[in-house]
């Protein structure tokens, strides 16, 4: 394979080009980012820190942001939007660990 931006010959797997540093060949598309509830770092269903996340906000200040509109929209209004969004936002995905199990052999 060749570069497109010197002309050197490069290795057909190369993502980069050896000479001059350019990327050759196919590059992947980003992962689009997906919102989930956390699994981990929750106090009551992960909504929270879900939106943090996914919005690159600290959590601790979603937190706070989350409980001022309760209590500033009345209770009842911030609650079922909290509820809501329990209900709407998907859980985390559960990353296991791999199997390495081997099956036992008998003597």
């Amino acid at each position: 394979m060749y570069c497109t931006a010197c002309g050197k010959v490069i290795v057909d797997d190369a993502r980069f080009c050896a000479y001059c540093g350019k990327t050759v060949g196919y590059i992947p598309a980003p992962v689009p980012r997906q919102l989930f509830r956390s699994r981990t770092n929750r106090m009551l269903a992960g909504v929270c820190a879900g939106l943090g996340t996914y919005l690159d906000l600290d959590i601790t200040l979603f937190r706070l942001i989350t409980a001022l509109i309760v209590i500033t929209s009345g209770f009842v209004p911030g609650i079922v939007m909290y509820i809501v969004a329990w209900i709407i936002i998907p859980l985390e995905p559960q990353m296991l660990p791999a199997c390495t199990h081997q099956p036992a052999t008998n003597p």
